[in-house]
């Protein structure tokens, strides 16, 4: 019982099934296994006791990427020894030619091999249900018998999909900016692959599993845990390279937009397995709605290493809400709608109007209620305006326009602080009622002739305080419209009046909201295979 204790916590230590190889320099040179429980219908042995794994339910572990079987209680005895990844992970075994270039070799599994196995030299039946005996090569698939091992090719063909595999003896090391230092093999087009082990049902660990097990370890990653980003680091020095996102539409547009930000649109050409729920893009490039059959994926490599590509233009758009003043007497159709989409110019005129609109109907209003709405629907404005004049003038990398942009958010919280002070509540609060009361004797009469004349003199106070808020109120508009005016002319776009001299009347004002859609980053090129 003590030995089975102690070898769970070791597995449990060495539980890398959600570490994407390669993200941890670590990990990736170490070669250790990476172990699940599994359970066998046909007598199987441990590769390190050679005795066989027994049980009901759990026959041991067996190592997703090289198939290595352990007991429980041996795992903790077997060594780094899964399937290379670099050169370095090769060690002594690494043999050359006669011209001094390293050979892929082969990288032999001892016993447990498929049924009907036939040997690759003799052409006769090996693998035994008896005992742990003959080989197995993690690369190739070849098979062999102890006694014809010698005969066998020294170089490793690296089986039926090697124009998509990077032999280990390719790849020298890890840089220091993440990337391989790699030579890329001769016939070769090397395969980048993301899988979502979530997709599909969470069916897309057996195809991170059979991927790791067709092709190079460090070319396989699982989306759930860094991303694409260290994947499409690691291969940058490759080109050209393909990618195969096996999931669904979401995880393909977020490889796509990784490529874009790393600039490696160009180099890489991109596939798609259908697994998740959305397969919209697989099945318009024809390869089908669904894939859930990990058996045949040589088949379906081989596929995509016959394919050709096609050009797939990509582009983001940026969905907005705004509102828009036009006259009573102005009919709007869904027509002067889209062209107010369409125009540039137009839309920061519909900015500007609308700012002008709000701090006209603060000037001119004295409801309370009415300041307090227009104030906020102020802020918002200013906020898409700026974003707005952005997008379109592409100035935002311009130090003036960063300081002007700075300059408007500065008075507009002066203009709202000053919406904030005592004098705005004194401004527009409610009028004092005066008693009146024909049923007042003599006495009660004296006393509501002295509150009349104190109520006279508050009123009068108030009065001034009233002017010269309205004064310094209408100061601090001007202000606010001479920021945004200088936005407008710094974009190189029309010149409007600087001061504002008359409000408009808000009755003539009619406010339509909707939705605008403008396009700011058009046509990414990205290179997708088609079936063809």
């Amino acid at each position: 019982m003590e030995d089975w204790m102690a070898a769970l916590k070791v597995t449990a230590s060495r539980d890398i099934l959600n570490q994407p190889i390669g993200v941890d320099l670590n990990d990736f040179l170490s070669g250790n296994h990476s172990w699940h429980t599994t359970s066998h219908a046909r007598p199987t042995y441990c590769n390190i006791c050679r005795e066989q794994l027994s049980g009901v339910t759990s026959h041991g572990y067996s190592c997703e990427v090289c198939k290595c079987k352990v007991h429980k209680r041996c795992v903790d005895k077997a060594i780094s020894n899964c399937k290379w990844t670099t050169l370095a992970s090769v060690g002594k075994d690494i043999i050359e030619d006669k011209q001094g270039n390293i050979l892929m070799i082969h990288q032999w599994m001892e016993g447990n091999l498929p049924v009907s196995s036939k040997c690759a030299v003799c052409d006769k039946t090996c693998g035994s249900v008896l005992r742990l005996q003959d080989w197995r090569c993690l690369w190739c698939r070849a098979t062999v018998h102890t006694a014809c091992r010698p005969k066998h090719t020294i170089k490793c063909p690296l089986g039926s999909n090697r124009l998509s595999v990077v032999p280990p003896t390719a790849i020298h090391s890890v840089a220091s900016d993440d990337s391989l230092e790699a030579i890329q093999p001769h016939g070769c087009s090397p395969l980048l692959v993301f899988v979502n082990s979530k997709s599909g049902d969470n069916q897309g660990i057996k195809f991170l599993r059979r991927f790791k097990q067709i092709l190079n370890p460090a070319q396989v990653f699982d989306l759930i845990g860094n991303g694409p980003g260290p994947g499409l680091r690691l291969f940058r020095h490759f080109n050209p390279f393909r990618v195969l996102v096996c999931s669904g539409d979401g995880s393909v547009g977020w490889v796509l937009s990784e490529i874009d930000r790393l600039n490696m649109q160009v180099q890489c050409h991109v596939g798609v397995l259908p697994l998740g729920t959305g397969n919209d893009l697989a099945r318009v490039l024809g390869w089908g709605a669904s894939c859930d059959d990990d058996a045949h994926l040589p088949q379906i490599m081989d596929k995509y290493e016959r394919a050709s590509t096609k050009i797939l233009d990509r582009w983001s758009i940026m969905v907005y809400e705004r509102s828009i003043d036009i006259g009573s007497g102005t009919k709007l159709t869904m027509n002067s709608g889209v062209q107010e989409g369409i125009s540039l110019e137009s839309a920061i005129s519909t900015y500007y109007n609308y700012i002008m609109s709000n701090l006209n109907i603060i000037l001119q209003t004295h409801e309370h209620e009415t300041i307090v709405n227009t104030a906020k629907e102020l802020c918002g404005t200013i906020k898409d305006f700026i974003v707005c004049i952005s997008e379109i003038s592409n100035v935002i990398g311009n130090t003036e326009f960063n300081d002007m942009r700075q300059d408007l958010k500065y008075k507009l919280d002066k203009f709202l602080k000053l919406l904030q002070k005592e004098e705005f509540k004194i401004t527009y609060q409610t009028k004092i009622e005066i008693v009146h009361n024909n049923d007042l004797n003599e006495e009660n009469m004296h006393i509501n002739i002295d509150k009349t004349t104190n109520n006279n003199e508050k009123d009068t106070e108030s009065k001034a305080i009233k002017k010269m808020y309205k004064k310094e109120l209408l100061e601090r508009a001007n202000s606010l419209k001479k920021s945004v005016t200088k936005l407008i002319e710094h974009s190189g776009k029309t010149t409007f009046p600087s001061t504002i001299s008359t409000p408009l009347p808000t009755s003539h004002l009619v406010c339509y909201r909707f939705i605008t859609v403008i396009i700011y980053k058009i046509f990414t090129k990205h290179n997708v295979f088609i079936l063809s």
